[in-house]
């Protein structure tokens, strides 16, 4: 691959550190047009994101939360959250995420989640393994689900389905988080709601190089170009291993409007 791994861990684990020592628990949040909220550290962050990418790479297109995207018909795209996780960010919550992805044409190449209050780095390249930090990581074996067992859920599904799941669920707060435990395999499996590319860009790799796989509630998967100019997902996703994945998913069922 072009770019260094080593590269990216750098680049996200800077941006925490200067999230931890200028943002966190610093910052007010404001309300975007669509209601979600946003702060000036995820703006600055992304900023020096962006900077920082097209010194190194001045020929790569770049797509993130909070600017423009530029570049999309590029060889290369990085698709970069500042914060995933701003409401767990504004709440004084450790569950937050620098997520930076790699595309190339069309396919991921890298993708790095950085946890800047817990010190945790996951990261993998596309034909690899996935790692926690150094330590290599897998999706959790297939097995029937225990009570202490637990999966990842949004904090809205229960406005459009209903879930039996025998275990616990929990609310995250961020999906590049959800990622991450699924791919240390702590989590058995998370459903994620409809989320925005650079929610998924990086964690999608990670979980995949992990073992595991992403499987559509309803309807199919969009290719990564059909993302990158769409933005959102048409459905909900469930990850985790292949088998895991589809137990969850036959437990869920979609309320009736």
């Amino acid at each position: 691959m072009e770019v260094e791994i080593a590269l990216i861990r750098a680049w996200a684990q800077q941006a925490g550190n200067m999230l931890l020592r200028s943002y966190f628990n610093q910052v007010s949040p404001e309300r975007k047009l669509d209601k979600s909220l946003v702060t000036a550290a995820d703006r600055a962050i992304e900023d020096w994101l962006r900077d920082t990418i097209h010194f190194h790479f001045p020929d790569h297109g770049v797509i993130g939360e909070e600017r423009d995207p530029m570049g999309l018909d590029r060889e290369y795209i990085w698709v970069i959250d500042p914060i995933d996780g701003t409401s767990s960010f504004v709440s004084g919550l450790p569950l937050w995420a620098v997520s930076i992805g790699l595309i190339r044409r069309g396919e991921p190449q890298a993708g790095v989640i950085y946890l800047p209050v817990l010190g945790d780095c996951y990261w993998a390249v596309a034909g690899g393994k996935a790692f926690w930090n150094d330590l290599p990581i897998q999706v959790a074996p297939p097995q029937p689900p225990g009570p202490n067992d637990w999966i990842a859920i949004p904090s809205t599904f229960h406005r459009s389905y209903t879930i039996h799941y025998p275990g616990k669920v929990r609310v995250l707060g961020s999906v590049a988080a959800d990622c991450c435990y699924v791919a240390r395999g702590q989590a058995r499996a998370a459903i994620i709601g409809r989320a925005k590319v650079w929610d998924v860009a990086a964690g999608w790799t990670i979980v995949q190089a992990a073992g595991g796989t992403i499987c559509p509630l309803e309807g199919t998967l969009p290719d990564w170009m059909t993302l990158l100019q769409t933005i959102r997902l048409p459905n909900p996703v469930v990850i985790g291993h292949p088998q895991q994945v589809a137990q969850v998913c036959a437990m869920v069922r979609r309320i009736n409007p």
